[in-house]
């Protein structure tokens, strides 16, 4: 596991998430109340950015903001319709107030895999 250095910790306080870039692919880091999680930045259904969405901490998910998918940010499962398949998870760690994440992810992205 090659962790990469993101950002320091505070720059995401609870309740919060932002999007970053890990080695080319787009991050939504979540900050679920101090707990850090790490998902893929695009929805696997409509494509949007779930950092322009919404964060629900207290219910572990986040809001896709094209069409209203909801998606667990501890393992990535998509919780509603119309999005059915789970996004990619990144390990996350958070070292001497850093945020660290790994590049590779649990599985691909849907977008990312040939048919």
């Amino acid at each position: 596991m090659s962790m990469v250095d993101v950002l320091p910790a505070s720059d995401v306080p609870p309740g919060t998430m932002v999007r970053v870039e890990v080695e080319g692919q787009p991050i939504c880091l979540a900050n679920v109340n101090g707990t850090f999680q790490a998902v893929h930045d695009t929805c696997t259904h409509g494509m949007a950015s779930l950092t322009a969405g919404w964060l629900d901490a207290e219910m572990d998910r986040v809001e896709c903001p094209r069409h209203g998918a909801y998606f667990r940010l501890s393992d990535g499962a998509a919780l509603t319709p119309p999005a059915a398949a789970s996004l990619p998870v990144f390990p996350v760690e958070v070292r001497d107030g850093r945020v660290l994440i790994d590049p590779v992810p649990n599985i691909p992205h849907p977008f990312d895999t040939p048919p």
